[in-house]
């Protein structure tokens, strides 16, 4: 007979393939900041790029505020004063 999962059960294998995800994620953005750094971009262009790419898709505004603020505070211009 065939036992039935159960909904803590799901959740707990849910929540491990969320977190393999998001460490496979995680070292797919390193090497792309690499490789953008190489290219000569920063992780400001890439805050910026997410931060109009959300705009244009009608993402959340208030995320899309936090991306701008934060490239702000990596700009070399605001860094200086």
């Amino acid at each position: 007979m065939i036992e039935m999962i159960h909904d803590d059960e799901k959740q707990v294998i849910c929540d491990a393939l969320r977190l393999s995800r998001r460490e496979g994620l995680s070292v797919f953005v390193e090497e792309f900041i690499s490789l953008l750094a190489q290219e000569g971009f920063s992780l400001e262009d890439l805050l910026q790029a997410i931060a109009s790419w959300l705009y244009r898709t009608e993402g959340n505004f208030e995320v899309i505020k936090h991306l701008e603020d934060a490239a702000l505070k990596l700009s070399p211009v605001q860094n200086e004063g």
